[in-house]
């Protein structure tokens, strides 16, 4: 059965009609898009029904303003984001994590809406229920959403600092292993507490420390979000990461500035600086200017340039198929997703050719979690695994591999596991994808696999975020080399493995989540 009606008017489906290799993109017409499909998917036909499903839940809207929202004619509140969870029967977080994102990078898409006004008497309540189930870790990302809020409120309660900074501790070390919306609504939290420069301060600390920690993994999930500050000093304590690190350091504090870029909340006086910083790391090699090529193509075609000239070589995967405009496998994912929704649907032809080419890494991360949560995603992840066994052409294999970072589920690990013991050039994508889908299975023998040097990284990244046994010995026996991965082991070890948000209902409104 199809998500399209048989008879009467066809569907139509939000489009984005900017360039392709444009600076911007119609967020509001995505967010749109994945209100509308995911609404299909359970209540196919005309409106009226869900209409009925959103005021079951306490949602009262007519058709002709559910259908501005679906057409991204109007912004849509995250109110009603929430609705459509609920109505849905989707994990909290589910939609609003990755649309915030959205909204937060490319926008502003999301309609402003708000704050709710709280008694002291339910403030107290909410903060007593806080503490604990902080200290219990089982504050979920829907959670934290509403602890920033409401302490970043000009009424908000002014917390201890002792408490404030151990809270944000947590939430920074939940941030770096979260998976899915756990991450999506974790990192719209911080962002939230950096818009307030008493609690951003806090967070550029804790991220700072959590990321020099020995071993500490996962930078890439903390690093970035300080891109989102309009503070001075968030925002210079970025430029001089940039300037001076390297690796996944210096990945994160490139995919920061992608943020303030594409945000357009890079002030124009720091630009020169980026630049400079830009042109200083091309020189110093690839391994520092590869990082500094994906800053400079969304500062200018001439700095662009000037990068490749430091480098003497384009940077960019040279593969037939890598390019966006022609990835590699494009039809096969689009006539399996539109066999199964029957509609005729260009936004997804759009979010595939971003998610399967690593021309702009902030469009392919955002337009990967987009494909994520939608229905589409479950018959996407099979396509993958079948472009990971069998590749169609050039580059198809590589980007299949990235693909399953976010679409694989749990369902899928057996044939994951299959495609790690079969197919040794995508063990390292199988490996994180196996990551993010609910571990690696603890029968699964890691420990041969870091016999390989160049894959022991991300066996020790697998082994900490699925609490494998192999763990343990990880952490007890050095590997050759600088000690690195034991310290990462440990990392692990000390810190925790992924977390997930559990399916579950939507936590008490007596609380807004505005921001």
């Amino acid at each position: 059965m199809t998500w399209a009606p048989g008879r009467g008017r066809p569907v139509v489906m939000p489009e984005d009609n900017t360039p392709l290799r444009g600076r911007g993109i119609d967020a509001r017409a995505r967010i749109a898009w994945l209100l509308r499909l995911s609404r299909l998917a359970v209540a196919p036909g005309p409106a009226g029904r869900f209409v009925e499903m959103l005021r079951a839940q306490g949602c009262m809207l007519g058709p002709s303003t559910l259908c501005r929202y679906e057409t991204g004619v109007e912004g849509v509140p995250r109110s009603i984001l929430q609705a459509y969870e609920k109505s849905l029967g989707l994990p909290a977080g589910g939609l609003l994590g990755v649309c915030l994102g959205i909204d937060r990078m490319f926008g502003p898409a999301l309609a402003g809406e708000g704050s709710q006004g709280v008694s002291r008497a339910a403030l107290t309540d909410a903060l007593g229920d806080w503490e604990t189930r902080v200290e219990a870790g089982s504050m979920g990302g829907t959670d934290w959403i509403q602890l920033a809020a409401a302490i970043t409120q000009p009424s908000g309660p002014v917390l201890p600092p002792s408490m404030l900074r151990s809270w944000v501790d947590k939430l920074v070390s939940e941030t770096m292993r979260a998976v899915r919306h756990a991450y999506t609504t974790r990192t719209h939290a911080l962002e939230l507490l950096l818009t307030d420069r008493a609690t951003g301060s806090v967070v550029l600390d804790a991220v700072a420390r959590a990321v020099v920690r020995p071993g500490a993994q996962s930078v890439t999930n903390v690093i970035p979000v300080l891109g989102s500050s309009t503070d001075p000093a968030v925002q210079h304590w970025l430029i001089q990461h940039f300037e001076h690190s390297e690796g996944e350091q210096l990945s994160g504090a490139a995919y920061g500035l992608l943020n303030l870029i594409c945000s357009g909340r890079m002030p124009a006086g720091v630009v020169p600086q980026v630049s400079r910083a830009v042109l200083d790391a091309a020189a110093d090699g690839p391994l520092r200017g590869e990082p500094a090529f994906l800053v400079a193509q969304r500062l200018s075609g001439a700095l662009t340039q000037q990068v490749v000239a430091r480098l003497g070589y384009y940077p960019a995967p040279a593969a037939i198929g890598a390019r966006v405009q022609s990835p590699t496998a494009l039809s096969n994912y689009r006539s399996a997703a539109l066999r199964q929704s029957g509609l005729d649907d260009p936004m997804l032809d759009r979010l595939l050719r971003e998610a399967m080419s690593p021309d702009f890494v902030e469009r392919r991360h955002h337009s990967s979690l987009l494909l994520a949560a939608s229905p589409y995603a479950t018959e996407l992840a099979q396509v993958a695994i079948e472009q990971v066994r069998t590749p169609v052409g050039p580059y198809a294999a590589q980007a299949a591999g990235h693909a399953l970072s976010y679409l694989a589920t749990p369902e899928d690990r057996d044939r994951l596991v299959e495609l790690l013991e079969t197919v040794p050039d995508s063990r390292a994508a199988m490996l994180r994808a196996l990551s993010y889908a609910g571990g690696v299975p603890a029968d699964v023998d890691l420990a041969a696999l870091a016999e390989d040097p160049a894959l022991a990284p991300a066996v020790v990244h697998a082994a900490g975020m699925s609490n494998h046994p192999d763990l343990e010995r990880f952490a007890s026996n050095p590997y050759p080399g600088d000690g690195r991965l034991q310290s990462s082991a440990i990392w692990w070890q000390q810190t925790g493995s992924a977390v997930y948000d559990a399916p579950a209902p939507v936590p008490s409104e007596c609380l807004s989540l505005a921001g």
